[in-house]
């Protein structure tokens, strides 16, 4: 099924560099590949007579669909290997084919960031082509655990009765399935998830305008000198948050009510989604390669207005590296980054 939203480029975004960007330290030379970026208007598939896996893969008889697969590599490896197709022969879930299926997401959808600016993309798009009354969303059975997957659900209009888990190893025949196909980096589908996630917030919790959000307690990027961090961000005003200790619509407030957000790149700095526009954002990460680059919350807070700042952090740990390694802070360094968002905030 391909809408009238058919249009390759919808429009260019200009991609402003980093608030502390330093023409000549190496360290920013990642930011000056992206100037600007075209993003697309999605196309919604519609595939009749397939298989879902629990993965979220769409397969029919030995044929995998390659638009639902998170990477060429990953399509090759399913369809030429025979693993797959085994793994699927039972049990299989047969309903009625009045029933109208949709699909939203992929073998990395549990991740937070990828759940709101991937999978609630793609369900954004069916809203907006209506085909979420009256259709069943196929989810596997492990997202039932994660309740900000279902809060942001019910505020897209998901009712409880339209979700249909599917349990680990099984599969589901459908003959009708819709599924978008969208482009990862689109700033005005984001700011229409805004909208939608920011509404009717049942909670308001206010922990001040300066927010560190620590990965303490983690075993991938987390600040190996944290205590002496946070001696000098508190010195600033900032307050120590732990995410995880809070339900996800305190999460939203909290970040809404935020006008600097400052750590280490994880999953948390999704919520910069949340932000009011004009807000500054400072992320700390190690040298990325050219495989991991550190562009995600670089480009969503580009196109949401907010203020992005990058530092540098020296890879420690077992596999000191961007993702697997912990980081160690140059506190004079993040100092001047402090002192140059704190004076500038409009």
């Amino acid at each position: 099924m391909n809408n009238a939203n058919d249009v390759l480029v919808h429009e260019k975004f200009e991609f402003s560099v980093p608030y502390n960007f330093d023409q000549d330290n190496p360290e920013f030379n990642i930011f000056k590949k992206f100037s600007s970026e075209n993003y697309h208007n999605s196309i919604v598939k519609k595939y009749q007579n397939v298989n879902i896996a629990t993965n979220s893969v769409v397969f029919s008889y030995f044929n995998i669909i390659r638009e639902t697969c998170i990477s060429e590599l990953s399509h090759k490896k399913y369809q030429t290997g025979y693993k797959f197709f085994l793994k699927y022969i039972f049990p299989q879930i047969n309903f009625s084919p009045n029933k109208r299926f949709i699909l939203i997401t992929d073998e990395w959808s549990t991740n937070y960031y990828h759940w709101h600016l991937i999978a609630l993309h793609r369900l954004l798009v069916l809203k907006q082509n209506n085909l979420i009354q009256d259709s069943i969303l196929i989810l596997p059975k492990r997202y039932q655990k994660l309740k900000f997957i279902s809060q942001s659900l019910e505020k897209f209009g998901i009712k409880k009765n339209q979700i249909l888990y599917l349990r680990r190893k099984s599969h589901i025949k459908v003959k009708e399935l819709f599924f978008p196909l969208t482009y990862q980096n689109n700033p005005v589908a984001f700011w229409e998830i805004k909208k939608i996630l920011l509404s009717n917030i049942s909670t308001e919790v206010n922990l001040g305008d300066k927010i560190y959000i620590s990965r303490e307690g983690s075993q991938l990027r987390f600040i190996e000198n944290e205590t002496d961090f946070v001696t000098l961000v508190e010195k600033y005003g900032f307050k120590k948050v732990l995410m995880e200790q809070y339900s996800y619509e305190d999460q939203i407030s909290i970040c809404n009510n935020a006008k600097y957000i400052i750590g280490p790149h994880g999953a948390g700095f999704t919520n910069v989604l949340f932000m009011k526009k004009g807000g500054f954002l400072l992320e700390l990460a190690s040298k990325p390669d050219e495989f991991k680059l550190i562009t995600d919350y670089y480009k969503l807070a580009c196109f949401t207005g907010i203020n992005y700042l990058y530092q540098e952090c020296e890879a420690r740990g077992k596999i000191p590296d961007f993702h697997e390694g912990s980081l160690f802070v140059d506190l004079n360094k993040l100092e001047k980054n402090l002192q140059l968002m704190l004076k500038n905030y409009v």
